[in-house]
């Protein structure tokens, strides 16, 4: 979701955002390996947010997540520093 600053209105370019924050799930609004290859610290951002907000993960999300390939390019890609502050 984006807030547009000219308009004063909440965008939905996927769709599916107000649906999923009303259903309670996370998800990536793009393929979530792509999403976390772009950026594998994106994966413990899902795993905070779940947490702290009481919402589930997408199946999709979730098999992502196992993929051994973002595993180790979470623990190559991204600072033990980042990883603490998540």
């Amino acid at each position: 979701l984006y807030y547009n600053l000219g308009t004063q209105e909440v965008e939905d370019p996927t769709g599916k955002g107000l649906e999923d924050l009303a259903r309670r799930i996370i998800r990536t609004p793009a393929d979530p390996m792509v999403t976390f290859k772009e950026d594998p610290l994106r994966i413990l951002r899902v795993i905070r947010f779940a947490a702290g907000l009481d919402y589930s993960i997408d199946e999709g999300v979730r098999a992502a997540m196992k993929e051994p390939a973002l595993l180790t390019a979470l623990r190559n890609k991204v600072s033990r520093e980042r990883v603490r502050v998540e």
